[in-house]
């Protein structure tokens, strides 16, 4: 049994007298909600107030929260395999595209830091879209990004069982390794890293990443210097290929590859769950977020210009490109040789199992912030005393993650590789749901009276917006396929679970607080 903590907000962050929420509380929270929870203080009396920077008490550093949203995008796992898909519309432009998807989702960034430095919380999108949409918008988009999460679990931990089952029989190590077992194997790695104080687990992240990554660059700024010398399958280094479309490129086919583009950065605001462990969060965060997405931005452009140089630009080159299976790993066997092809599966790998940590993590917060507020006294609503995390929710989300994988492999006989983008497509369809819901929290933010004098910056979210729904668009139709048509259904039954939910239950609505915005909730620990 958990006992209750008591913890108590200093008056110097957020002002407040008594439940009745006739003070000013300093979140920049509109009228209506100030409404709302007047309403619900019958159920607000039973709960003690909560401090940001204490909830969950063992605190992290920027550079955790730069592990997470690092982690999160997995780079050297997205480089191996999502290059591809803009090449086949854009040709040898692959890093124009990936230059100008950077601007784009520093558009959506800037809506996630706008939003967390106001309303820093655990469920990220839950207290964004809560205080400014409303809470049952809030429940959607909270509910929305913990299935995005999971999904990316499965990814993470399915390509870390995909890879390394193909690397071991490649390396005649494991002849008939079996993906299936390498997946559940990398679960149980991820899950006990999951439930250590966040500071430890960024440690792992920064190292699993971290090596991945400056052995990408690595292996990009050598390719880069041997093509410069003429070594390349082109004696003479068509930089201007790079960024000039051929004729049959148009402004659609640039705007098609954009939407995959997108997709590799996917993942970037997991930090934002972070909003109650990292210290100083409404000043980190916001900056955590932008900065990742610049830095990544600069890394995969020069990654993709290294791989489109070193295949080749012209139409034989290009074809190669888009048939690999692991970029990094045939580009660098074409010119270190075979290990280092090997070397590099196995950084994906790292990285894969880094990008299922960092999920595991962001979704573990979301699950907790939910519980705390829809079912205070659930275990999945309890801090571990001993690691400061949410260890009961992040359990869960593992064997959550397992269940939904083994039930792919078993139920609905996928391959591992089906598996692997089944989930992921899943995941990137519910989280451009997400997207859209703080786009559209960020405009109201603007909208509204905390918004005076920005009003200008509404172009940030509807440009945002824009590319966002054009992206939703592109991944459904033409309806693919197969699994892939029923994929859109069941993302749009797992968005509108928490409206039924709500119709069904209309109590649910008052129990929503938007995690620490609220002038108290509970916190038990265990």
């Amino acid at each position: 049994m958990g006992r209750t903590k008591v913890l108590s907000l200093p008056r110097g962050r957020h002002r407040y007298i008594d439940l009745s929420f006739t003070e000013d509380f300093g979140t920049g929270l509109p009228l209506g909600l100030h409404v709302f929870q007047a309403r619900a203080s019958s159920h607000m009396k039973k709960r003690a107030p909560v401090d940001p920077s204490v909830i969950l008490f063992k605190g992290v550093g920027t550079w955790n929260a730069i592990a997470i949203a690092v982690a999160g995008m997995a780079p050297t796992l997205a480089m191996n395999l999502n290059p591809q898909e803009p090449a086949e519309h854009v040709g040898r432009v692959v890093p124009l595209v990936f230059a100008l998807s950077t601007l784009v989702v520093l558009l959506v960034a800037w809506c996630f830091a706008r939003l967390a430095r106001d309303h820093p919380n655990a469920g990220s999108a839950y207290g964004f879209v809560a205080a400014i949409l409303g809470p049952r918008a809030g429940l959607v988009a909270g509910w929305t990004l913990l299935g995005t999460y999971l999904c990316f679990v499965v990814v993470g931990l399915g390509a870390v069982g995909l890879f390394g089952a193909d690397l071991l029989k490649r390396l005649d190590l494991w002849r008939n390794a079996s993906s299936f077992g390498l997946t559940v194997a990398a679960a149980l790695v991820a899950g006990p890293l999951s439930i250590i104080p966040a500071r430890r687990a960024g440690l792992v992240l920064i190292i699993l990443e971290g090596i991945a990554v400056v052995a990408m660059l690595l292996l990009a700024c050598a390719v880069l210097l041997l093509v410069a010398r003429g070594l390349g399958p082109q004696g003479d280094p068509p930089l201007r290929d790079l960024f000039i479309p051929t004729a049959g490129v148009g402004a659609a086919s640039i705007a098609l590859g954009l939407s995959f583009g997108l997709l590799s950065f996917a993942g970037f605001e997991q930090v934002a769950t972070l909003g109650e462990e990292v210290r100083t969060s409404r000043f980190t965060i916001p900056r955590v977020l932008i900065g990742t997405v610049l830095g990544a931005g600069l890394v995969f452009t020069v990654v993709t210009a290294a791989q489109t140089l070193g295949f080749g630009t012209d139409p034989a080159g290009v074809a190669s490109f888009t048939r690999s299976t692991s970029l990094l790993a045939d580009l660098s066997a074409r010119y270190f040789g075979g290990w280092s092809g090997d070397l590099f599966d196995a950084l994906a790998i790292c990285s894969a199992l880094g990008g299922a940590l960092a999920s595991i993590v962001a979704a573990s917060r979301i699950l907790f912030a939910l519980c705390r507020d829809l079912a205070p006294s659930s275990p999945m609503a309890r801090i571990s005393e001993a690691s400061g995390t949410p260890r009961n929710a992040a359990l869960c989300v593992t064997v959550a993650a397992i269940m939904g994988y083994g039930a792919m492999r078993l139920a609905f006989h996928a391959s591992g590789s089906d598996a692997f983008f089944w989930a992921s497509t899943l995941g990137v369809q519910a989280l451009l749901v997400a997207y859209l819901l703080v786009v559209v929290s960020a405009a109201g933010v603007l909208i509204g009276p905390s918004g005076q004098g920005m009003r200008w910056m509404l172009l940030t979210p509807a440009l945002a917006a824009l590319a966002i729904a054009y992206t939703f668009w592109v991944n459904v139709y033409p309806p693919q396929p197969g699994a892939y048509r029923m994929i859109p259904w069941i993302v749009l039954v797992w968005c509108c679970a928490p409206v039924l939910a709500t119709l069904l239950k209309p109590g649910l609505v008052t129990l929503v607080t938007s995690g620490v915005l609220a002038a108290s909730s509970q916190n038990q620990t265990d």
